[in-house]
């Protein structure tokens, strides 16, 4: 049966056979000389290592011997095949050990060039960049008026102050003009009651006690305030920056702050935001684009149930938004838990289902979660689940490996 399936599959694939002591090949296929560019002749000659570049006859015994064992019926693994022009192409092979009756036993290998599929697999992945590259650009566009509010209002202030300065300066120059004349006066001997009279009326006229206590209250109001905007600023450049497309070692607080802080906008009406992040996290390798990307997603989700919970007209207490890192065996835990509307139960398992969403149209694409689960589970190797009850709120729970996956 086994050798009438591979005479099946033979058709469009390339099926070999091979002795277990010498390795070598006792049968190939036209599909397999195809794939190869060897003759039959010349393929009877080589050895099943011999094609396998990414093996030593040590390895691949290593990993022919359970199914000579019997401890195994079948394995199915990734490899290349060196053809004999020297091109290697990329295979995928169905390995089994059969013996016919009356016959020595023998290895059938069916090999399946997957060039294609891993050309697919590449374009798949470009996609998907493309479709993240777009939702972020996306979420920039919808930050950038409420980033722009938050860079504003720091900026009214610090022009208010500087006009201050510069009245309180004016007032001052001319306070220490008037001294410098009476010092002078006071050296030559010459001060007049006139002149002192005159140097007090430009005294009271300044009001320095009143400019001496409030100058200093202006200047540290205008530093706070270039402060705040250079890390709105810095926030909103670390965010948008092209991140690395191999995973680098990031601190996973850090970019919770950056994230928060280029979206304070989207949440500061609604919501009042707690974080407990552990100080002992551990660098954790990541690619910390998309995962600034998938922080963004939890956080503006969390802000938008909330606002549903409060109405279009919220009264009273805002909602609160409580962010958690910690430390859980070899695995960093982050949490999202919002105050908002929660999830529906008969909706739970869909939330992460590509393309579904609870908002009205325009609101959301219902991609923002696919999209965030497919950077943690299969970007990065963890987990990222949920926690809800309608009417109690949600906890979005990831799981990052500290080691790379």
């Amino acid at each position: 049966m086994t050798l009438l399936i591979a005479a099946l599959l033979g058709v469009i694939q390339g099926v070999f056979m091979f002795l277990p002591d010498s390795l070598h090949y006792i049968y190939v296929n036209q599909g397999g000389i195809q794939q190869v560019g060897y003759s039959m002749d010349e393929l009877f000659k080589i050895s099943a290592v011999d094609l396998k570049p990414e093996f030593t006859e040590e390895s691949f015994r290593t990993l022919i011997a359970p199914l000579e064992k019997g401890l195994q019926k079948s394995i199915t693994f990734t490899t290349t095949h060196l053809t004999k022009s020297g091109k290697r192409i990329p295979v995928e092979i169905f390995l089994q050990y059969v013996q016919p009756a009356g016959e020595s036993g023998r290895f059938v290998s069916i090999v399946r060039d997957i060039s294609r599929r891993l050309e697919e697999e590449k374009e798949k992945e470009k996609l998907q960049a493309r479709l993240l590259h777009t939702q972020k650009l996306e979420s920039v566009g919808q930050l950038a008026a409420g980033i722009a509010h938050e860079i504003n209002t720091p900026a009214q202030y610090i022009g208010t102050n500087i006009d201050f300065l510069e009245d309180g300066f004016k007032d001052a120059a001319k306070l220490v003009t008037a001294y410098q004349r009476l010092l002078a006066a006071e050296k030559n001997h010459a001060v007049t009651a006139e002149l002192i009279e005159e140097t007090e009326e430009v005294q009271e006229g300044a009001d320095w006690d009143y400019l001496a206590q409030e100058l200093p209250l202006a200047i540290a109001q205008s530093k706070d305030g270039v402060h705040r905007i250079s890390t709105i600023v810095r926030a909103m450049k670390e965010f948008s920056h092209p991140g690395s497309k191999e995973k680098i070692p990031i601190a996973i607080n850090d970019l919770i702050n950056t994230t928060l802080t280029i979206s304070r906008n989207e949440w500061k009406y609604v919501a009042d935001v707690e974080t407990d992040l552990a100080g002992d996290l551990p660098m954790i390798p990541c690619l910390s684009d998309e995962m600034g990307q998938v922080f963004l997603n939890l956080l503006v989700n969390s802000a938008h149930a909330i606002a549903t919970l409060l109405g279009s007209t919220p009264v009273g207490d805002k909602g609160r938004i409580t962010i958690t890192t910690q430390l859980s065996g070899d695995q960093a835990e982050i949490r999202f838990t919002d105050t908002g509307c929660g999830i529906p139960k008969d909706i739970l398992s869909k939330v992460f289902d590509p393309f579904f969403t609870t908002k009205e149209v325009g609101k959301g694409t219902g991609q923002g979660l696919a999209i965030a689960r497919d950077v943690i589970v299969n970007k990065h190797g963890g987990s990222l689940e949920v926690e809800s009850e309608e009417g109690q709120g949600a906890t979005f729970i990831i799981r990052l490996p500290i080691t790379p996956a």
